[in-house]
């Protein structure tokens, strides 16, 4: 199993999760996205170049109204914080119960930590959670939800330690 950035050889056509709206984005969406520089998106692939899973990723501005409590003295007062924004992540259904998604999440929180103390400032990763389930998955690794929302939050400090 290789994880790398989506190319033209890689086949999506087949890729089919529980979520409509997932399978639509990595079958249909992506190129436009990724050719518009809105997102960036990574891929888990067999042998065959199918694609079994993907991630995206994409920088976002957070207002301070967002952020925990016990982050906001580390956000300058009048400020937003960077943060990487994890916008879809999925699993293609044959792959179910391997630990893919997992694999994927580990990998897209290396990746933004590296960026973050490498190349760009970034206080957390940041995700959308789409459902209950998502809520419980993400909060296995930490991630906090945020009030009112559904975005979770994981700070680069919790995310070092992790990894």
């Amino acid at each position: 199993m290789r994880i790398q950035l989506l190319e033209k050889c890689h086949k999506r056509k087949n890729f089919y999760c529980e979520d409509s709206s997932l399978t639509d984005y990595i079958r249909k969406q992506v190129s436009h996205d990724l050719r518009k520089k809105l997102a960036i998106c990574f891929v888990a692939v067999d042998a065959k170049q199918n694609v079994t899973g993907y991630y995206t990723l994409t920088s976002e501005s957070f207002g301070r109204k967002f952020i925990p409590d016990k982050y906001l003295s580390l956000v300058p007062q009048k400020n937003n914080a960077s943060v990487v924004l994890l916008g879809r992540l999925a699993r293609d259904i044959k792959v179910k119960g391997t630990g893919l998604r997992e694999f994927l999440l580990m990998d897209a929180l290396f990746r933004s930590y590296k960026l973050s103390t490498e190349s760009i400032g970034a206080l957390a990763v940041v995700v959308d959670s789409m459902n209950d389930m998502d809520i419980e998955f993400y909060k296995k690794y930490g991630f906090e939800q945020l009030p009112d929302s559904k975005k979770m939050f994981l700070s680069m400090e919790a995310i070092g330690r992790l990894i």
